[in-house]
């Protein structure tokens, strides 16, 4: 549930983000060969970054395609994830507990018009990430990231997240010294589900699950604006 990157995804001259991070992590811990290449940042500001990136290998994704971003909120309103059961973190804390819903409604509003705008934006053999910032305890040095990437292989929208609330440092490109002299760890495996359950499915493309979205938004009636 990875999301690796090139630190030198933005505009700007920005200081080392989740995208590093995950590209390090990707590197050190799963080995992987190819990663992600940045196409376009298509919006960014101090708590929010989304953009398109190529994948290593065609994925074949119904890309471009138009979704509302009021879909767009109903579908990650169902999404909750839960650490998964044998990580590191869960054997030494002992931290048992349900799957938590990911986003909250602060975030959907947040984040549902500029994934909808990255979907249009992207290609058949590109996925649109993500990252959500929050100030950490001491903000000059450390934020709370969660961090993912989308994609849609039409009837199908799967996600995947590298980062859950998980706290980082702010730290120029290439230096956690003084303050950040090793790497941080690497963030616990999360498990990802869907409610209502019967429209997490596998895609039968790739063997993953994903949401079945075009019945789910089809079938289930939005809520009220009262609730």
């Amino acid at each position: 549930m990875n999301v690796p990157s090139n630190p030198q995804w933005g505009r700007k001259n920005h200081r080392a983000g989740p995208w590093y991070e995950l590209a390090m992590f990707c590197l050190l811990a799963v080995g992987c060969a190819r990663l992600p290449v940045p196409v376009e940042v298509v919006h960014e500001d101090q708590g929010l970054l989304i953009r398109t990136e190529r994948v290593a290998t065609d994925k074949s994704y119904t890309h471009p395609i138009s979704l509302k971003a009021g879909d767009l909120a109903r579908i990650l309103r169902g999404i909750s994830v839960q650490e998964r059961h044998g990580s590191f973190p869960l054997q030494l804390y002992g931290k048992a507990s349900g799957p938590e819903r990911l986003f909250g409604e602060r975030e959907i509003r947040a984040i549902a018009p500029y994934l909808a705008a990255g979907l249009q934006a992207a290609k058949p053999d590109q996925r649109v990430a993500f990252a959500l910032y929050e100030p950490g305890s001491n903000p000059t040095y450390e934020r709370i990231v969660t961090s993912g990437w989308i994609a849609v292989r039409a009837p199908f929208f799967h996600v995947a997240f590298a980062h859950v609330r998980s706290l980082q440092p702010i730290s120029p490109t290439h230096s956690y010294f003084p303050f950040y002299p090793e790497m941080p760890p690497a963030p616990p495996p999360y498990d990802v589900f869907f409610e209502p359950q019967q429209f997490w499915m596998t895609d039968p493309a790739d063997g993953t699950p994903a949401v079945q979205f075009s019945e789910y938004l089809r079938t289930v009636e939005p809520p009220s604006e009262g609730g």
